[in-house]
């Protein structure tokens, strides 16, 4: 079985005088919105794997979906 997921990695420095330069990453999973910021690509890393194991495919995510009752039905 095949896992897909898509992240959006956002990277920028900080310029401080007293540390010189500090990297901010942003990773966000598309399909879920979960986000966290990390200050190295081996922790984005580590994030983006356990997304992906945590991920739930789309199929058993619509299967979940239909099994939920309605309000108002």
């Amino acid at each position: 079985m095949k896992l897909y997921s898509s992240f959006l990695i956002r990277c920028w420095l900080i310029h401080e005088p007293a540390h010189d330069e500090r990297p901010i990453i942003d990773v966000e999973h598309i399909q879920t919105g979960g986000r966290t910021r990390v200050a190295s690509l081996t922790e984005a890393e580590r994030w983006m794997l356990d997304a992906c194991r945590t991920a739930r495919p789309a199929g058993d995510a619509a299967q979940a979906a239909a099994r939920e009752p309605h309000n108002g039905e």
